[in-house]
């Protein structure tokens, strides 16, 4: 597939020219809030290996959790990366949220949920991060539900970039299913936003399980959607002939569920290249007007040497403004 090969060459590029420069990497020496269910599955095959099960996780300095206390004021986001993220690129995604947020005045703890979706970057690749994507959902609803057990009055606020949509969507079926998330109101979410998602358009019609899990489960979701997505239009049309939720937003031919928002955000992200601060050939190439930057949905930052500050908050201010009306 032509689109394919052009990636493919790009990226052959981008390994000659380390993606991280000593700068950032200090930067990623901070002491971040992780989930991480890294190295549980085979990249080649999408298999979990032996050593780990469905449910299992390891977490990092997170509130709650292995004896960490419970955040303060009662709230955290849970950020979420998308396809062919590796462990240094989810950190940095973190810390960029984080930074995001703080830039809006909404200082709350940010958990990032680190998964192996970095397969290799082809068709095959993609077939099996989605794989990957769909057996994180059980161990993304076991830390949610691990959370809510130790700190049963936080608000918990979930972001997922591309593919992590898939992540939210197979861990809330399963929570649907879980006796306790079905029978105790305080086991809820309090908001959902999908950004950038790379699922199907039909996704979270009412008449799905994902759909139904969304009216039961999450207080608030909104999908933030974007014509102009580079890689949507792209890479997931041509892959997988049909529209992803992340472009035009939920199949109009689809029931809502009653709780379910949708905002367009093409205008949120201007048209700069380097959304990490570091120059990613596989993205940048193709910006070129408002909205097409995939990765500009949580900020960009500065170019190095500079790349500790931001120089647009992406769709940040827009997901802080539902969780302020969400709290009033």
């Amino acid at each position: 597939m032509k689109n394919w090969s052009i990636y493919k060459d790009l990226l052959a590029r981008h390994r000659r020219h380390p993606p991280f420069t000593s700068n950032l990497l200090n930067i990623l020496n901070k002491k971040l809030k992780i989930v991480s269910t890294r190295n549980h599955f085979n990249l080649e095959t999408g298999q979990l290996i032996s050593s780990h099960n469905i449910e299992d996780y390891d977490s990092y300095n997170v509130p709650g959790l292995n004896g960490n206390p419970c955040s303060d004021n009662n709230e955290l986001a849970v950020y979420i990366h998308g396809v062919w993220t590796g462990q240094i690129a989810a950190k940095e995604q973190i810390d960029r949220t984080n930074l995001s947020l703080i830039s809006n005045e909404y200082n709350i703890p940010v958990v990032g949920f680190s998964w192996d979706s970095n397969t290799v970057i082809n068709p095959s690749g993609w077939t099996i991060a989605k794989s990957i994507a769909k057996q994180n959902g059980p161990k993304l609803a076991k830390f949610l539900t691990d959370l809510k057990t130790k700190c049963p009055n936080h608000n918990i606020r979930i972001i997922a970039h591309s593919l992590g949509a898939k992540v939210v969507e197979n861990a809330l079926i399963n929570l649907n299913n879980n006796e306790t998330w079905k029978n105790n109101s305080a086991y809820n979410i309090t908001s959902i936003h999908l950004i950038g998602a790379a699922i199907s358009d039909r996704a979270t019609s009412k008449n799905t399980q994902f759909g139904n899990a969304i009216d039961n489960i999450v207080d608030n979701f909104y999908n933030l959607y974007n014509s102009k997505d580079n890689l949507l239009l792209g890479l997931y049309v041509k892959t997988e002939n049909e529209n992803p939720l992340g472009l035009l937003g939920l199949n109009k031919e689809e029931p809502f569920p009653q709780n379910y928002m949708e905002h367009n955000v093409v205008s949120e992200i201007p048209p700069f290249k380097n959304a990490s601060g570091i120059y990613q050939p596989f993205v940048d190439n193709t910006v070129a007007e408002w909205g097409n930057n995939h990765s500009g949905y949580i900020g960009f930052r500065e170019r190095y040497p500079f790349n500790k500050s931001l120089k647009d908050d992406g769709t940040i201010n827009v997901i802080v403004a539902d969780w302020r009306t969400n709290n009033k």
